[in-house]
């Protein structure tokens, strides 16, 4: 990618909301990285067909955290640019893909010129955004008829392990969106994209029972609770990944939701 197309703007980077989001990603980036999923091959290579990406395909991958999509794309050649708030994500960022250049910013905020990428990605962070605000970044950012990828993965509820797990760790009453949500609407009410298609994934992940516990670890709203609260939480999540033997399966879906700005 050419230095003009990456090339910051006037405006100093940052803005966007202060949330949760922000606040439990600041620390745990380590145990993010070890024990979220990644994303399926499927989902990738249809992520990929759908915007029409290739090699050298300029792609900017929004609130992209320790890279867990962002290998993907540039393990298939294309050109990306990471844009990532937490300096404690970007570090980790660094480590596991020295390549591709990671930047601190928001998705209100993105420090790049008009019309650099021919795609925006956001993985696991849209619901974190000021929808008006960032789906006005993406557009401005695209080439005209460039896509844009919004990509969930969800732990599959209606299985009884999930289902157990979202109990005793209260991720249904602390979750930052209803699971199964449309953001389609989202991009809809915008009215800066096209028709917004929805393609789903499952896929099941599998975990040591240090991994179970850790990975419920590096959500949000447990990174951000009282020592004797998170520790309860973890305490409970343990006991009970315990009675299931290792590996434990841990079902997800992908959930994408794609778009191109108007060409």
């Amino acid at each position: 990618m050419s230095s003009g197309a990456m090339s910051p703007r006037e405006s100093p980077v940052g803005g966007g909301r202060t949330h949760l989001g922000r606040a439990g990603f600041e620390t745990g980036a380590d145990t993010y990285e070890r024990a979220r999923p990644g994303y399926p091959d499927p989902a990738v290579a249809h992520l990929g067909s759908a915007l029409r990406l290739g090699p050298g395909s300029r792609v900017l991958d929004v609130a992209a955290g320790t890279g867990k999509l962002t290998r993907h794309l540039a393990a298939d050649g294309m050109t990306c640019l990471a844009l990532e708030p937490s300096a404690s994500m970007r570090r980790v960022f660094r480590r596991v893909s020295p390549a591709v250049p990671v930047v601190g910013g928001t998705a209100e905020m993105i420090p790049v010129v008009t019309g650099a990428f021919d795609a925006v990605v956001v993985a696991q962070a849209f619901h974190w955004f000021d929808p008006a605000r960032a789906l006005a970044e993406f557009s401005r950012v695209l080439r005209p008829g460039g896509g844009l990828a919004l990509v969930w993965n969800e732990r599959d509820e209606t299985h009884p392990t999930v289902a157990e797990l979202t109990r005793i760790s209260k991720w249904d009453r602390c979750q930052p969106y209803p699971v199964g949500r449309d953001f389609g609407t989202d991009i809809d009410h915008s009215g800066l994209f096209g028709p917004v298609e929805r393609t789903r994934f499952p896929f099941v992940q599998l975990l040591s029972l240090d991994d179970f516990v850790a990975q419920v670890a590096s959500r949000s709203y447990i990174q951000v609770l009282p020592e004797p609260d998170r520790r309860a939480v973890l305490d409970r999540v343990e006991a009970f990944g315990a009675t299931l033997g290792e590996p434990i399966e841990v079902p997800y879906v992908t959930d994408l939701f794609r778009t191109r700005s108007p060409g």
